[in-house]
């Protein structure tokens, strides 16, 4: 069975807005090489900042390991600080799902306001997955 990752609307939506971020850059590289540097340095600073923040996540969620929602993982203030690098971190959210990390999928879907599975939710592995093949048809297509 052919599933639907996700309605047209919200899948423009979230790639418009990864295309805002790409116009940003070539708005920048455009200007001065001050101006390139500094977006430069923003866009370093996020990725340093999630960096700082992951092994903290980490740690934090060990204290959620009751619940059975993965959003609660994600309701400290490490979690909340790296959903709040918004989508900027975005590539870095796929790669820890190809490692296998699903808990990755709660900060996917609240920074894209996309619900990969159409209200069709079988697992969080599953959900893993569409987001995956969600990526990989957005960079190529």
């Amino acid at each position: 069975m052919v599933r639907n990752l996700m309605p047209d609307i919200a899948r423009r939506a979230v790639l418009a807005a990864l295309g805002g971020m790409a116009t940003m850059v070539a708005t920048a590289r455009a200007q001065t090489s001050g101006g390139t540097r500094r977006l430069s340095e923003k866009l370093r600073t996020v990725d340093d900042e999630y960096r700082r923040l992951l092994p903290l996540w980490q740690e934090e969620r060990k204290q959620f390991r009751q619940s059975s929602s993965t959003y609660d993982s994600w309701k400290g203030p490490h979690g909340q600080a790296i959903i709040a690098l918004g989508p900027a971190i975005i590539p870095h959210l796929i790669r820890e799902l190809r490692k296998g990390d699903f808990w990755f999928n709660v900060p996917l879907a609240l920074i894209t306001k996309v619900d990969i599975a159409n209200g069709d939710y079988e697992s969080e592995q599953a959900n893993a997955e569409l987001w995956l093949k969600w990526w990989d048809s957005g960079k190529n297509g």
